[in-house]
């Protein structure tokens, strides 16, 4: 199977995700309280954004290492599998069925193990040890996301009255956002980005990448073990390390702008999301300073979560499929170029959408229009993205129509 083939395969998981995500979505914006379902929440996290760190971490782990071609019938399977405990999960948790739940989880639990399995192989036979430091970011947010897994799954078995639920929730929280996506997004820009600029990478950017690794891990431990313990002070130390984490790690991708600026939705995109990124840990650490309880701090995240997406989630992600799949759904540098054409199209004010939605969000006033832009938002991507899968698709037939030339 081609590279064009698998990925228009493998990134239908993403797109069915986010449509689901947005019909929850315009749900959830006639509700009587407006607030972000926990249903829509994770056919974001653990459905759209999960298949895209698992389809896509292999794919950079592949072009870093320069591994061998991998069995795409196994990487099809592995992923149909890790749909079915995704599905298990959300259908368990809607309707309480904890039994599903536990089963759902363990399976998805065993597929992550599966993918970091693969990636320590890739480092190991590997020849090019180059990218080592920046591979090892997909090793930690792969075990953030078994201790997430372990966390989540506990909640169920918590009664909503207990002291230690909202406790486990925040380290839920924590663990998938700043641990699964967060390193992910980080370890995936310090060499996405210079390729996004078209520029060489920064020479100091992997040496800061592997320092910046330690004091994002050592912030997670804290956030996480400080949410357990019920410990502010320490909650706080930690977003401030995870902060310092994020800048060690960028400062030197970020110093590339002096030599391209970017020039496009993907780039721009990529830096709203970063900067958001600074504003969500600060706020974190606002809210646990100022809050007495676990259960107030919980509440207050719980109102900001579609802010989550709009401010640094999907910024980064859709950012980041806007220049990856013209690339590998391409088939040819003309093909590539009409891709990133359509995929592009009207970026320039489209860029704004979701920045506008994060504004009525924070100031609390009119979330109906939250909803809204944020709705338009992902509902112009889906449609770029599909109407870019469909000129692919007819590039192909077109090319397998065409006799080879002698």
């Amino acid at each position: 199977m081609k590279r064009a083939d698998w990925h228009l395969r493998a990134n239908v998981f993403i797109v069915m995700y986010l449509i689901a995500a947005l019909v929850s979505g315009v749900a959830n914006s006639f509700s009587e309280d407006k607030a972000i379902s926990w249903l829509t929440v994770h056919l974001l996290l653990l459905g759209a954004i999960t298949n895209g760190i698992v389809t896509w971490s292999e794919h950079f782990v592949g072009a870093l290492l320069w591994s061998r071609p991998v069995n795409r019938v196994r990487q099809l399977s592995v992923l149909i599998i890790l749909n079915a405990g995704i599905v298990g999960v959300l259908a368990g948790v809607s309707m309480e069925i904890n039994w599903l739940v536990v089963l759902s989880a363990i399976v998805i639990a065993l597929i992550i193990s599966f993918y970091l399995q693969g990636v320590n192989r890739f480092m190991k036979e590997s020849l090019n040890k180059k990218f080592i430091g920046a591979i090892r970011y997909y090793q930690v947010a792969g075990v953030s996301i078994l201790f997430g897994i372990y966390f989540g799954t506990n909640v169920v078995f918590i009664s909503k009255d207990d002291p230690l639920e909202p406790r486990f929730v925040l380290a839920h929280l924590h663990t998938n956002l700043m641990g699964w996506v967060g390193i992910t997004m980080i370890g995936t820009l310090v060499t996405l980005w210079p390729t996004i600029l078209r520029t060489p990478m920064h020479p100091r950017a992997l040496t800061a990448a592997s320092h910046g690794l330690k004091f994002l891990t050592a912030g997670l431990i804290l956030v996480v073990g400080a949410a357990l313990i019920d410990n502010r002070a320490l909650y706080v130390l930690g977003d401030f390390l995870y902060l310092v984490g994020v800048l060690v790690a960028l400062i030197p991708s970020a110093q590339l702008v002096r030599k391209r600026i970017p020039d496009r939705a993907s780039s721009w995109m990529i830096s709203m999301g970063i900067f958001g990124l600074f504003i969500l840990l600060i706020l974190d650490a606002q809210i646990a300073l100022t809050k007495e309880t676990p259960e107030e701090i919980l509440e207050v995240i719980e109102g900001h979560a579609l802010a989550l997406f709009t401010l640094w989630l999907l910024p980064i992600f859709l950012g980041a499929l806007m220049y990856l799949l013209p690339v590998v759904l391409g088939r040819g540098p003309k093909v590539n170029r009409e891709l990133e054409r359509i995929i592009n199209y009207g970026w320039h004010w489209r860029i704004f959408l979701l920045p506008a939605s994060s504004f009525f969000i924070l100031i609390r006033r009119v979330p109906a229009l939250s909803y809204l832009f944020a709705g338009i938002a992902l509902g112009l991507f889906i449609i770029s993205v599909f109407v870019t899968m469909q000129s692919s698709k007819r590039s192909k037939r077109f090319a397998e129509t065409v006799p080879p030339m002698l």
